[in-house]
């Protein structure tokens, strides 16, 4: 496609020719157990076009939608249940799904061990017809059908909050049941249902784990169960007497011995179908280095942390025990104190012979695996790390010239993956785990880009819902553990945080609507506890906040409030509620009193970097002191020594805000420090994955305290939010509210000691690139536009733009069809029409970040 330019030399720019990428359904490739299905794909479509739904060759549905769409939903009553179908958007894109159950569940539940995993087996007769096992448990499981596994899910059915729900996933028998008998086996496991769950010991939820499935199959006479658990159905010993997610995991042979299931009243909770990515393996890591610090003990080191657990290859006979840890000890030994008492030991009792072996029912992390009981001198080849996560698709990909930028990216995603299994925990190593929502409140733009997390968030959400207090309380974790408490600021308004984002990045207006209500409530919770529109401060503020001034905790309980009534409001709008007004006047009175309370003029009473930060991120200064507020946030850094003071509340928003406000500079100079505290400082330490502290190594000090000192936590990787806005240069609009990623803003801000950044993003408006790159004689500065999409550019170039070009041309012949707008720092805007554009600009355009970067390079 070429699109045509005016101009002094009326060149033709040529933009991608566009292919909308195969469909997903509620964000899940091809899934199975939809109820009422949304089709989506990523892309808006350039014109009016058919989306018809079928079934075995037949047309079900049909709908004509209009140009700019990019999702529709399907009438749930216009389908059948455990039926196949096909859609297809014409001449755009096509998917499959597969409906669920529609109906209540009423498969019998039968228990299994407190502690053990055990087999429950049932044989069954097949039938003619399609056939699918639907599958859940309270606890985990694995499924298999004559003795083969079925699918590769681990951990299923997930964590959820068992005072509510549970949810069961379709696995289809068809082309491997053999005629006449069969088995059904089901594997299963305490899991977070009976096992040890942060630190609280076993049996949270209940004594024992228990299984739910069934065999369905449909014919032309519609879907009829042919089996189901039931007292019918035999308990098998499975060689794993310990089985617990924190503690660890026992594998020896199995015993032989079998017992009579024990069929147990059915819970009263919903089970739903499971449209949430499934916990896999995604991948392995070998070790790289044995030692041996004492006789008889072995460590193996796997280069990086990860989480999953080990796969040994031994010769026995042998009983070996394999404990997992993040760091060493001075002599080398495995360092757990900061496991506190999770466990993290899996035993090995094997007979002669050689043995392949690994646990299924736990989950650890770590870098470092202390052996003991090995056969012999052991070797990085007989054994690996296998890595579990949710899998979430990548989506997001940046590229930068500096390796230790691209090692601290690839930590951010190491630990986003580590951290993703089956809910957003904080860390995966010590007795803890849990679904804390200010670390996925904070870090979920980041994750957004990295992973599609559509699918993966809207599932969490629900879970948050179900924590939430009849008196519009929402708990600092999901699924509610009660003992870590309700009501902080941040941490509780991720309620609104993550519904908002999922709108903003898929136009997910389903999960919106879901916590709308909910919303509401916990703004009526904390507007009651108001005075005079100050709320008091609560919990935890500005958590690991390493300056010595803390952050008035009521500043940032008020600011908290005032941004969830904002973004209340825009929900209002979008969802077509009357509330709109309503929201937006109570923001107003809180902001109103957030100035009176907290503000001398422009500058903050206590002044912190986490304090101006949100009160600038938030919109609570009133505008004509905005510039002057900024200017006093950049000269308390500047004095500080460009050193960051904040904690979980302050770094996601401190380095956007000064980029924002005219102080890239000076964010640049925060994320290029190498001393305590900065990113940079734990790359320099060796650092694979995000810690938890900025101390969680000090050079000084060494380890922080055991009493809470993760290795291996997403929050602070929260800058790569900033890295793709404002360092390539590739986000939405912030002054927008509109969902799906259709209003960008492309603002590149170079970095001294980089020469080169780009990202890419494949949205749900389309492939979106934005980036920059530095040569001895100017900047390039590079985008892609989706169709469909409006996207402002906003260039750092000073004058001298005579010389800049577009796509070859000189950008002076092109303002009639590229309008530039001077802004006042020099630079220029411009609005882009979809396509693919290089603006080269010449040394005199950019000879102050040229400047800048011998300065601090």
């Amino acid at each position: 496609m070429k699109r045509q330019v005016s101009g002094a030399q009326t060149p033709y720019i040529g933009t991608a020719s566009r292919g909308l990428l195969p469909g997903l359904t509620c964000g899940l490739v091809d899934p199975v157990g939809v109820e009422e299905p949304r089709l989506s794909w990523a892309a808006r479509l350039p014109e009016a076009a058919a989306v018809t739904v079928h079934a075995g060759g037949r047309e079900v549905w049909r709908t004509i939608v209009p140009p700019g769409t990019s999702v529709v939903d399907v009438p749930g009553d216009r389908l059948d249940p455990l039926v196949p179908y096909t859609w297809r958007v014409e001449g755009y894109a096509t998917g499959t799904f597969t409906t669920g159950l529609r109906g209540r569940w009423d498969a019998p539940w039968i228990a299994g061990d407190p502690e053990a995993a055990v087999s429950l087996r049932g044989p069954f007769t097949a039938r003619p017809g399609r056939a699918w096992l639907a599958v859940t448990a309270l606890g985990v499981y694995r499924a298999l059908l004559n003795g083969v596994r079925l699918g590769d899910e681990e951990l299923a059915p997930g964590w959820t909050d068992y005072a509510h729900r549970t949810r069961y996933r379709l696995l289809e028998l068809t082309d491997l049941l053999v005629p006449g008998e069969n088995e059904l086996e089901l594997w299963l496991a305490p899991g977070w249902y009976a096992g040890h769950v942060a630190g609280g010991g076993p049996f949270r939820y209940g004594d024992r784990p228990a299984a739910s499935a069934q065999v369905l199959v449909r014919d032309d006479d519609g879907v009829r169960r042919v089996a189901a658990t039931d007292s019918a159905w035999t308990l098998h010993d499975l060689g794993r007497p310990r089985a617990d997610l924190i503690m660890g995991e026992t594998v020896r042979a199995p015993s032989g011995l079998s017992w009579p299931a024990s069929r147990i009243t059915s819970p009263e909770i919903a089970v739903e179908a499971d449209l949430t990515p499934p916990v896999r393996v995604i991948g392995t890591v070998r070790a790289v280095t044995v030692t041996e610090p004492a006789p008889g003990i072995q460590v193996a080191d796997f280069g990086r942390n990860v989480v999953g657990r080990v796969r040994l290859r031994a010769e026995g006979p042998a009983t070996i025990e394999v404990r997992h840890g993040e760091e060493l000890t001075a002599t080398g030994r495995l360092y757990t104190d900061n496991l506190r008492t999770a466990g993290q030991r899996d035993e090995f009792v094997l007979g002669p012979g050689s043995h392949v072996v690994e646990p299924a029912f736990t989950l650890h992390g770590f870098r470092y695996a202390e052996i003991t009981g090995w056969p012999g001198a052991l070797t990085p080849d007989d054994l690996e790390a296998v890595l579990l996560s949710s899998a979430l698709p990548v989506t997001g990909t940046l590229t930068v010239s500096d390796p230790a930028v691209r090692q601290l990216v690839a930590n951010i995603g190491a630990s986003a993956d580590g951290n993703l299994v089956s809910v957003p925990t904080d860390c995966p190593q010590r007795d803890e785990r849990a679904g804390w929502t200010a670390d996925i409140s904070v870090f979920g733009s980041t994750l957004s880009f990295l992973r599609h997390t559509q699918a993966f968030l809207s599932g969490w959400v629900t879970t948050l819902i179900d924590g939430q207090r009849s008196d519009g309380a929402v708990p600092h974790v999901a699924p509610v553990l009660p003992e870590y408490g309700y009501d902080s600021p941040v941490w509780s308004d991720a309620l609104v945080e993550v519904p908002w984002l999922l709108w903003r990045r898929y136009g997910d207006d389903r999960t919106l609507r879901r916590a709308y209500d909910p919303m509401r409530r916990w703004a009526a919770y904390c507007l009651a506890q108001a005075d005079d529109g100050v709320r008091p401060g609560r919990a935890l503020g500005d958590w690991l906040a390493p300056g010595i001034v803390e952050t008035p905790r009521s500043l940032i309980a008020t600011a908290a409030l005032a941004r969830s009534l904002r973004l209340i409001a825009h929900a209002a709008d979008v969802l077509g509620e009357p509330h709109a007004q309503e929201y937006g006047e109570a923001f107003t009175r809180v902001s109103g009193a957030f100035q009176q309370a907290f503000l001398n003029g422009p500058r903050l009473r206590t002044e912190t970097q986490t304090g101006y930060a949100v009160a600038l991120a938030w919109d609570l200064i009133p505008p004509e002191d905005r510039a002057a507020s900024a200017q006093a946030l950049a000269d308390l850094v500047r004095d500080g020594g460009h050193r960051l003071m904040t904690g979980f509340v302050g770094t996601p928003l401190l380095l956007p805000v000064l980029s924002e406000t005219g102080h890239h500079d000076v964010a640049c100079r925060i994320f290029n420090q190498e001393g305590y505290p900065s990113w940079r400082y734990q790359l320099r330490a060796g650092a694979t994955t995000m810690w938890e502290r900025w101390d969680a190594w000090h050079h000084r000090n060494g380890l922080q305290t055991p009493a809470m000192n993760s290795f291996n936590h997403y929050a602070y990787g929260c800058v790569g939010d900033w890295l793709f806005r404002h360092v390539a240069g590739l986000g939405d609009d912030p002054r927008g509210t509109g969902g799906g990623f259709g209003e960008l803003l492309l603002r590149p801000g170079p970095v001294p000691l980089l020469r080169q950044a780009h990202a890419r993003y494949e949205s749900a408006a389309g492939t979106v690139e934005s980036g920059w790159r530095a040569g001895p004689d100017g900047v390039q500065f590079t985008f892609d536009v989706p169709e469909g999409v409006s996207a402002r550019a906003v260039l750092p170039v000073r004058g001298a733009w005579d010389g800049m070009t577009v796509n070859g041309t000189f950008l002076m012949g092109l303002n009639e069809q590229l309008p530039t707008t001077r802004l006042a720092d020099g630079g220029c805007a411009l609005s882009l029409p979809p396509g693919r554009w290089s603006f080269t600009a010449p040394g005199p355009a950019v000879d102050h970040l040229l400047q800048a970067w011998d300065e601090l390079g």
